[in-house]
């Protein structure tokens, strides 16, 4: 259930940065990194999946990969805020959308076809994110056509 509800927060993070509230953003950060604790354990895991998440807790049991592996997820996190906080819907939508494919695009470079398991999620994520912003993209559009 928490691998669906990250792009909600991805949404959220996206709306308060571009709101520019700094209460909402951080609100926001401490449930996304947080929600992993919330959910219960699920009953069962796909195989696939399992071999993702075991490579990740991996990754993260390293020091060195864990400090790589964090700081490049927080890099990510900067761009979609920076892009957003500048009212830059065209580049935080691009963001989102490299941050979502290249999720997966680096789980099959690591895991191999396991790799795939979370395109479900993805798809999900792309979906929602896209979505939104393809209805404010057109709800601008109106409106500055409106104004004229």
């Amino acid at each position: 259930m928490s691998w669906y509800i990250r792009p909600v927060f991805l949404v959220a993070l996206a709306y308060f940065c571009y709101r520019r509230t700094w209460k909402g953003v951080i609100v926001t950060f401490l449930l996304m990194t947080s929600s992993m604790f919330w959910f219960p354990v699920p009953e069962r895991i796909n195989p696939e999946m399992q071999a993702v998440l075991d490579y990740e807790q991996m990754l993260l049991s390293n020091p060195l990969s864990a400090v790589l592996t964090l700081a490049f997820m927080m890099g990510f996190l900067v761009l979609i805020g920076a892009a957003f906080w500048k009212r830059s819907l065209g580049w935080g939508l691009a963001v989102l959308n490299v941050t979502l494919i290249g999720k997966v695009v680096l789980s099959v470079m690591l895991t191999g076809e396991n790799g795939w398991a979370p395109l479900g999620n993805t798809m999900f994520g792309l979906i929602l994110v896209n979505g939104i912003g393809l209805l404010l993209i057109a709800w601008r559009r109106k409106r500055r056509q409106a104004g004229r």
